[in-house]
């Protein structure tokens, strides 16, 4: 089914349709619990009450701003910040959503934080990832939470999580196609309006993740990869969008801001894994 249909000129606003899938929602927020948990054991938490409430406070306006077609009234949203210094951000099926505290530190504006988390909230209510999984041959269901955090994790732990799993439906999980990708960056965008972030900034992030990558390129981009043209792209869609009022979570992002510059640099995943 196709899922992405020309802008209208009724809706201004480029027109991204739910594809079918074979598991049900119940399902997306089962597998996406039992990852949750784990990542929370394997990865390293900042536990800093007031990023936290930074994050939480901009997802919950992302989540009341999802439209009605795309609600899940089961889906269980939770937002985490991880201790890592690297650029990136995931979210699991029916809810749960992990953001680097470099991703926070990267960001500019409240409005590039809300940026990547309303990606990531589209991939979401688009039900992406188990979309992903239902393509995947021989799969068993049981064996998906593990194999997520495995991906997730990664290096000897990660193996270790995945090793009695499917091996290879962790990474094909979470690395998006294209097609995807783009249907994430429209949804978004259209999100981030509606919750009152400017979705231009979701275009300036996406551009500084790329150029901070270096030859490597950085994580987030390795299962986020460009759709092509994405900075325009974006910016075409925001320019078909109105926002809706003032999100005002401005200076409580720059507080935080502060306060992470204050306290000891996060570690790289590839320290973590040293110290494991």
């Amino acid at each position: 089914m196709a899922a992405l249909v020309s802008a209208s000129l009724s809706s201004a606003q480029t027109t991204v349709a739910l594809r079918k899938n074979s598991f049900t929602p119940a399902q997306d927020v089962q597998v996406g619990q039992r990852a949750a948990t784990d990542a929370r054991r394997q990865l390293p938490m900042l536990n800093d009450g007031p990023t936290d409430a930074f994050v939480e406070r901009v997802g919950r306006r992302l989540v009341a701003a999802v439209p009605a077609r795309f609600r899940h009234s089961g889906f269980r949203y939770s937002f985490d910040v991880v201790n890592l210094r690297e650029i990136n951000a995931f979210a699991l099926p029916g809810g749960p959503m992990f953001l680097h505290r470099g991703t926070l530190q990267a960001a500019r504006t409240d409005d590039e934080v809300a940026g990547v988390m309303a990606h990531e909230l589209a991939h979401v209510v688009l039900r992406h990832g188990t979309l992903q999984a239902s393509k995947a041959q021989k799969f068993q269901f049981g064996a998906l939470a593990g194999q997520i955090i495995g991906s997730i994790v990664g290096g000897n732990t990660g193996q270790i999580i995945a090793q009695s799993s499917q091996v290879g439906l962790g990474t094909y999980f979470l690395k998006y196609g294209r097609e995807y990708e783009r249907e994430a960056d429209l949804l978004g965008a259209q999100i981030m309006a509606r919750a009152g972030y400017d979705p231009r900034h979701m275009a300036n992030m996406f551009r500084t993740i790329a150029q901070q990558g270096g030859g490597r390129g950085p994580e987030w981009l390795s299962s986020h990869p460009d759709p092509g043209n994405r900075y325009a792209s974006i910016n075409r869609e925001a320019s078909m969008l109105r926002v809706a009022g003032a999100a005002n979570t401005g200076a409580s992002f720059t507080s935080v801001r502060s306060r992470l510059a204050r306290i000891a640099p996060a570690p790289s995943a590839q320290q973590l894994a040293r110290r494991r």
